[in-house]
């Protein structure tokens, strides 16, 4: 296992699922700085882990048997690290030069407790905003939605989250996700009963509960690319667009009141399949996510953990 020599005391993890000409990027940008890199992953199943391995030798590669999850990869890849700072990083992000240094730097004079991510730009130059509220009853529906973003004033509005050098929003993203060694062990890493999506929410609500808050640095930023490895073909895209679903059932169940969150998983679960049904007779995409919806919860009932 190979250690790079490095001023900064900050292991960075990214989970790896046949990304490869993102993940080069990625890693090209990193070059060497910080302390340790891990790449695990999860089971690309194909030619090309053996080229990277013998390009990026400073890299420490892990090799999941199966495709795991975002979560549990994280925590595969984050459970031997020893450094203070533990950054999960995506492969299709690309980070400046220096951004790493100051930004550490900023963090250990600055934020005591918290966790950190910093503005997030796609291909076209757009802020992909990469934070958000938690989950309620509001603004789990459409039109519920609509109503709250008009006339409820919301200071965790994106305009005012970006406006500022630093701001707090209730949740980051895991796109680009730094945090200290001792809370990630704290929280217990990522809950791996999730396999892709609100499992960054998810860990922002239980770290927001113990006091360690979510913060935005806008004064530094990266490269997005959005998507990667989660749209690779149609089935993949399926995959991905109806875990959003399952993912949000799941935190409705895990961290919703006890007493109305089942009620509330109906609802949402009702009019998200029914939304599915009208438009699955124009669009085969739709089509296809009522069908793998329907399929999983036959299998898994939405209200048990």
């Amino acid at each position: 296992m190979s250690i790079i020599k490095s001023d900064l005391n900050l292991t960075i993890v990214i989970v790896n699922y046949r990304s490869w000409d993102s993940l080069s990027l990625c890693l090209n940008s990193i070059n060497k700085k910080c302390n340790k890199v891990v790449v695990v992953d999860n089971y690309s199943n194909d030619d090309k882990l053996k080229t990277y391995k013998k390009k990026y030798i400073w890299v420490n590669w892990i090799e999941n048997t199966k495709n795991f999850g975002f979560s549990k990869a994280c925590n595969i890849g984050a459970q031997n690290a020893k450094t203070k700072w533990l950054l999960f990083l995506n492969p299709d992000t690309i980070i400046p030069d220096n951004t790493l240094s100051e930004l550490i730097q900023f963090c250990d004079k600055k934020l005591t407790q918290n966790i950190i991510t910093i503005s997030q730009y796609n291909d076209q130059n757009k802020n992909t905003y990469p934070f958000g509220i938690f989950p309620n009853f509001l603004n789990l529906f459409g039109l519920l939605r609509l109503i709250e973003r008009t006339f409820i004033k919301n200071k965790k509005s994106k305009a005012k989250i970006i406006k500022n050098e630093i701001s707090y929003p209730d949740w980051i993203s895991g796109s680009f996700f730094l945090i200290k060694n001792k809370d990630y062990k704290k929280l217990n890493g990522w809950d791996e009963s999730y396999w892709m999506y609100c499992e960054d929410v998810d860990l922002c609500y239980r770290a927001n509960k113990i006091g360690v808050k979510s913060v935005i640095i806008n004064k530094f930023s990266c490269f997005h690319k959005h998507g990667g490895s989660s749209r690779l073909n149609f089935n993949s895209t399926i995959k991905t667009k109806s875990h959003v679903i399952i993912s949000t059932q799941k935190y409705i169940l895990k961290n919703f009141n006890k007493k109305y969150n089942k009620l509330i998983i109906i609802y949402y679960l009702f009019f998200t399949i029914l939304e599915l049904m009208i438009f699955s007779i124009f669009f085969k995409i739709k089509r296809s996510k009522l069908f793998y919806l329907l399929k999983y919860y036959k299998k898994k009932s939405p209200l048990k953990t």
